[in-house]
């Protein structure tokens, strides 16, 4: 039986890039033949930076709600499905409390990976400790150091003592953007713009429309494309036979 799969982000520390990163995992997905079921669980920001504002087709959940995230289920009737939430700021203890009742029972049909973005910021960091340090080893884990690589970027990940307990225990894949460009990104989100949408040229946003900006895109697009091929073990669905062989 295939098994499905349920990614989530983080909802931690802003302006490290979740939204372009989700945004074009999403797409990528979808270059794989997959049809993900989206899931927007950010119910306080309902404007234009949204899950939802970018992909319509997102079902906006009430994250506070009781028994809110229980409705995965309902989407995960078909082996091999895939979903993907995005949640905001604030919604952990609602999504730590939720692992603590029914982690042994997703466990039997999907395999959840909790999706953490890193940055020079060190809150950024802490963040997604905080979020190891409830969900502990019922999850996987994907880092995405979206930062400049090379030079000054991710001293405070590689620097943190509590960084390497972290990745002895739970053994996170790890994959980097080494071209990010925040304003780039604010951009995007302020337009609510897929990478996928700049490229096409599927938008009337002047600032977008330039050779330049089409090349950024398909250069961000790109690097992250590849990046999700190499975690592509753990962020596409597995045959649980070809499971058991690894």
């Amino acid at each position: 039986m295939t098994r499905s799969k349920i990614i989530f982000t983080q909802g931690g520390k802003g302006g490290v890039g979740k939204t372009t990163v989700v945004t074009a995992l999403t797409a990528w997905i979808g270059t794989k033949g997959f049809d993900p079921v989206l899931l927007d669980f950010d119910s306080e920001n309902r404007d234009k930076s949204s899950f939802q504002s970018f992909y319509p087709e997102a079902r906006k959940v009430d994250i506070h709600a009781p028994d809110s995230l229980d409705k995965v289920f309902h989407f995960l009737e078909e082996p091999g499905a895939i979903l993907i939430a995005d949640q905001g700021a604030g919604s952990g203890a609602e999504t730590f409390s939720w692992f603590d009742r029914t982690a042994e029972i997703v466990r039997e049909f999907a395999d959840v990976i909790s999706i953490g973005i890193v940055t020079k910021d060190p809150g950024s960091v802490e963040s997604v400790l905080t979020w190891a340090y409830h969900l502990g080893d019922r999850v996987r884990y994907l880092i995405v150091l979206n930062e400049l690589v090379r030079g000054t970027g991710l001293d405070a990940w590689c620097t943190a003592p509590q960084v390497n307990e972290f990745i002895a225990a739970a053994r996170p894949s790890v994959i980097a953007f080494q071209n990010r460009n925040p304003d780039f990104e604010d951009m995007l989100r302020a337009n609510h713009l897929t990478l996928e949408k700049v490229i096409g040229r599927e938008h009337s946003i002047s600032w977008f429309r330039s050779l330049t900006r089409i090349v950024q895109a398909r250069r961000y697009q790109q690097e992250a494309y590849s990046a999700f091929e190499s975690a592509s073990h753990i962020l596409l669905p597995s045959d649980t036979t070809e499971m058991a062989a690894a």
